[in-house]
């Protein structure tokens, strides 16, 4: 199964991301946000890190999940390519990145992604039965 797909927008980023979990689902969406910011490039996994995020809907919690992630990209200089995400409860997440730090030779210029969007947003849980899948708007 692809993990993600671009979606057609005129002045910013969709994606369709999926997996066979909702968890999995939000790990190929960041996936996806790591590869528009590098532009494809490799990522080595030298560097581990682990935070939770909570909000008061499933959607808030996908944004704040990626909105985390931008900013230990931007603060930390860290581009993130392989995720492990754990819902510890209906409004709870608990993940782990792995990655290295950014290296403008080696990564090459992408696009800034500067934020999340709740427009366009739609999350699908399958619970096991069908795919699931997230569609996110990055802001550029």
């Amino acid at each position: 199964m692809k993990k993600y797909e671009f979606i057609d927008h005129t002045a910013d980023i969709a994606v369709k991301a999926y997996g066979d979990t909702l968890e999995e689902a939000f790990a190929a969406a960041a996936e996806a946000m790591f590869d528009i910011i590098i532009g494809g490039a490799e990522i080595g996994m030298e560097k581990n890190i682990s935070f939770a995020v909570e909000s008061i809907d499933v959607e808030g919690l996908l944004v704040n999940f990626l909105s985390r992630l931008i900013v230990l990209h931007e603060t930390e200089y860290l581009v993130l390519g392989a995720f492990k995400i754990k819902f510890t409860g209906d409004n709870r997440l608990e993940a782990t990145a792995s990655g290295e730090k950014y290296d403008e030779k080696k990564h090459g210029p992408g696009e800034h992604v500067k934020g999340v969007s709740y427009h366009m947003m739609d999350i699908y849980d399958g619970k096991g039965k069908k795919n699931s899948y997230v569609q996110v708007l990055f802001d550029i």
